[in-house]
């Protein structure tokens, strides 16, 4: 964790648990759940969206992952019965390579071409794979990348999560600071000698 983050956190947690003595603060709870801030407030109506929608995220996060899970297992099944690729411990890499290239043995010819031996699979059992024709591999291969996909779009859902929280936090922060204010004025400012005239607003909390 970098200092900036740490530097973050900490101003983040000074505000949020100075703002209440008796535990935490609304900012502090909309940060873990958002809306729960809010209700405290006594903003039932701001809550709900914000609850509403982490609920939307989460359900979507999950079939989003559900969904790329499935996906996976199709793949490396298909590979299994039209590759004879053996799937236990195989890393992303090896899976997408045995969508480009027809073999085992067209895979590490190329590679050996490019003298780029570091992607060289050993030539046994474990690491063998031959498509029984085309359409096949080109099978497989949409149906991984269609895992990469869902996989991709869970983690930009997981991201929406985490601004969810914040901008909760901020608009508990909001709304706490609003319902501190005590009186509003304000008085007129003129300055004859300057020749200039204007309102003087004044917030007390």
């Amino acid at each position: 964790m970098g200092k900036k983050t740490v530097i973050i956190i900490s101003i983040f947690c000074a505000i949020a648990f100075g703002q209440n003595s008796n535990g935490l603060s609304p900012i502090v709870k909309s940060f873990l759940l958002p809306g729960w801030g809010e209700y405290a407030l006594e903003k039932p109506n701001r809550g709900r969206i914000f609850i509403l929608s982490e609920t939307a995220l989460w359900t979507s996060f999950a079939g989003a992952l559900i969904v790329s899970n499935n996906y996976t297992d199709l793949f490396q099944a298909y590979a299994a019965d039209y590759a004879g690729v053996e799937t236990n411990g195989k890393d992303r890499q090896f899976w997408v390579d045995v969508g480009n290239y027809e073999s085992l043995d067209g895979h590490n010819e190329e590679h050996l071409r490019f003298r780029d031996f570091d992607a060289i699979y050993p030539m046994n059992s474990e690491w063998h794979w031959e498509w029984t024709s085309e359409e096949k591999r080109l099978q497989y291969r949409d149906y991984r990348v269609a895992s990469d996909t869902w996989n991709l779009g869970a983690k930009f859902i997981a991201g929406s999560i985490v601004i969810n929280h914040i901008v909760s936090a901020i608009d508990a922060l909001y709304l706490q600071r609003i319902s501190q204010i005590e009186a509003v004025s304000m008085q007129p400012m003129i300055n004859m000698e300057n020749g200039y005239s204007g309102l003087a607003l004044s917030i007390q909390f």
